[in-house]
């Protein structure tokens, strides 16, 4: 019975989450459209992207090369903020990961009815990921930081 229940409760959580990401239906495109995120990632070619129209008059994203963001045909800017998205993505799936250990290690202080041991490990899993919650907020704070440097220097 308890398989049943938790097949059911993961299945609702899995639609609640697929249904809550997925993009809206738009007509038109716009700027923000070629950059959707997915559960607050951001593609790889975030900052790089443009609506242009094709040869038969529909819009499209198109990526920019990096002669259309500088004027001095410099790839440092446009290859630092693909790296930079990437990490900021991965610094942001660390957060994620902590975020679902935290709430592990609450589940895990919750069952331990008391035992010492298993409380003393429920609480250094709680630590342990409110130390990488940290980690990941700031290292996204500090690339996101360094994105709008180097985003403001490539225009």
């Amino acid at each position: 019975m308890k398989k049943i229940v938790s097949l059911v409760l993961t299945l609702i959580l899995g639609i609640t989450i697929t249904t809550a990401a997925l993009p809206a239906n738009t007509y038109a495109l716009s700027a923000s459209d070629c950059e959707k995120t997915f559960l607050g990632l951001r593609p790889w070619y975030s900052g790089l992207s443009e609506v242009k129209k094709d040869s038969t008059g529909r819009e499209t994203c198109v990526i920019k090369s990096p002669g259309e963001i500088n004027a001095d045909n410099a790839q440092a800017p446009y290859f630092w903020t693909i790296v930079l998205n990437i990490s900021a993505d991965v610094s942001l799936l660390v957060g994620y990961v902590a975020l679902i250990f935290l709430i592990y290690g609450g589940y895990k202080y919750i069952l331990s009815t008391g035992e010492p041991g298993k409380v003393a490990m429920a609480k250094t899993i709680i630590t342990n990921a409110l130390i990488g919650l940290v980690i990941a907020i700031l290292a996204t704070v500090i690339v996101n930081t360094i994105l709008v440097v180097v985003g403001s220097n490539a225009s």
